[in-house]
């Protein structure tokens, strides 16, 4: 459950590697996406109370979209990191279409949480994921993560960097929020977000 406002607690709901196991549009969904190993698992465990993702120290674990569920409340879609080089050309391209053809045809996606590792702030395939969002024209928020191992003049250029980026490309203006799973900071600015889902 999110913390101190939903009496349920949040569970895995399925494990989906094909467009058509997706499971019913009856509730909006909130997808965490980002590099591999940029922290999608902690954070996602941080906004619930109970631990439903699996971490792991090795990236590019997640090879699927992972649902999970607040009963009568909300989804969240662990989504396959992008940026590792070691799966087979042929494992990412599958992963490519699966979120492509989410991101195509989900109707009750309410947004997506796009994860930045504020340790290297923005990278190529990052803003390729701004640009794919931008496409689609999909609500989504920026969330840099890992800011208790971050100077903080280094969080101010990576962040001045991400505005920079916004800016240049003509990209509708974005929140940026500023985490940490481990020291728990900007949790409670995201479950406002979730808790602004009708």
């Amino acid at each position: 459950m999110i913390q101190n406002t939903i009496e349920n607690e949040c569970f895995f709901l399925s494990s989906v590697t094909s467009i058509k196991a997706l499971p019913n549009e009856n509730l909006n969904e909130i997808g965490f996406w980002g590099r591999s190993n940029v922290g999608k698992s902690s954070l996602l465990n941080s906004i619930v109370t109970n631990p439903i993702a699996r971490t792991s120290k090795n990236p590019g674990r997640t090879t699927s979209l992972n649902f999970f569920e607040v009963p009568k409340r909300v989804r969240f879609v662990d989504f396959p990191g992008y940026g590792y080089a070691k799966k087979s050309k042929i494992e990412v391209y599958e992963w490519n279409k699966l979120i492509l053809d989410y991101l195509k045809i989900r109707k009750n996606l309410f947004a997506i949480f796009l994860l930045i590792d504020s340790r290297h702030c923005l990278k190529k395939n990052d803003i390729l994921a701004l640009e794919l969002l931008e496409l689609f024209k999909k609500n989504f928020f920026i969330v840099l993560t890992k800011i208790d191992k971050v100077k903080k003049n280094d969080l101010d250029s990576c962040c001045k960097n991400i505005y920079h980026v916004i800016k240049n490309n003509k990209f509708a203006k974005k929140s940026v929020f500023f985490t940490s799973s481990k020291k728990n900071e900007g949790i409670k600015e995201l479950r406002k977000v979730i808790l602004a889902i009708k």
